[in-house]
């Protein structure tokens, strides 16, 4: 475990030792503040059904959501496994006394720690609405819950295309087109006639899960799949990484 989080404190130090994360992180940050200002201004609007909540609006009802995130997790990742590939310093890490595993859980939990900190620093935006207009906090606190929960999967796809290639914008692609199809799920559901095929995509669908996070519901069915997505995507990448034409 000592070795699991050395490695995992040495990917957040390259990443924030880097420009690109203060480039990443101050663009990130300015898009979620003109979004909120943007759902604050939608949501005084006379016409708009009041039974609707900036939680739910924020938490993935919008494309502005899917835009930041499908932006976002591209530029976090690529980096992983391409860059060290490319620049032979990966021969060194697997050559030292640990294993595949601890590896790739270590470029995935560095990844997704630095995914979980922009997230987090959005806080300030409910704070500073919390001082106007009282509001329940528990939809807010699922929201993010599900918000990182999500991160965890996309992130795992991500590193997993990282490791595919030694281009980082190649791995950045890959891992755009990938989150797009995984959105693109649900609009299936009206090529289906079936009902129980209809709940099946509907279950499949990444956003129909969050849905019930930004309502204030935590469920244990979401937080299995996404958990069990991100565990097959990590599975995957291990696989990748212990093949030895990869390391050659």
């Amino acid at each position: 475990m000592t070795t699991l989080w050395a490695l995992t404190a040495r990917e957040l130090k390259t990443f924030w030792y880097s420009p690109i994360a203060y480039v990443v992180g101050a663009l990130f940050l300015l898009l979620q503040g003109a979004i909120f200002w943007t759902l604050m201004l939608v949501l005084n609007d006379p016409r708009i059904d009041p039974a609707v909540t900036m939680t739910q609006l924020y938490f993935g009802e919008t494309f502005f959501y899917w835009f930041s995130v499908l932006i976002t997790v591209p530029l976090l990742t690529m980096r992983t496994f391409s860059e060290e590939k490319r620049t032979g310093t990966i021969e060194f890490l697997l050559t030292a006394p640990v294993s595949d595993t601890q590896v790739v859980l270590a470029k995935f939990l560095g990844a997704w720690l630095a995914y979980i900190s922009l997230w987090s620093c959005t806080v300030v935006f409910f704070l500073l609405l919390r001082a106007f207009v009282p509001f329940d906090w528990g939809p807010v606190l699922t929201g993010y819950v599900g918000t990182w929960l999500l991160g965890g999967v996309l992130i795992a796809v991500g590193v997993l295309a990282s490791s595919l290639t030694r281009n980082q914008v190649i791995a950045a692609v890959l891992t755009f087109v990938a989150i797009l199809l995984f959105f693109s799920v649900g609009m299936f559901d009206v090529f289906v006639r079936d009902p129980e095929g209809s709940r099946f995509i509907q279950y499949l669908s990444l956003l129909e899960h969050l849905r019930s996070f930004g309502k204030g519901f935590l469920d244990t069915r979401p937080i299995i799949f996404y958990l069990s997505l991100t565990a097959l995507c990590l599975f995957m990448t291990g696989r990748v990484v212990s093949h030895p034409r990869w390391r050659s």
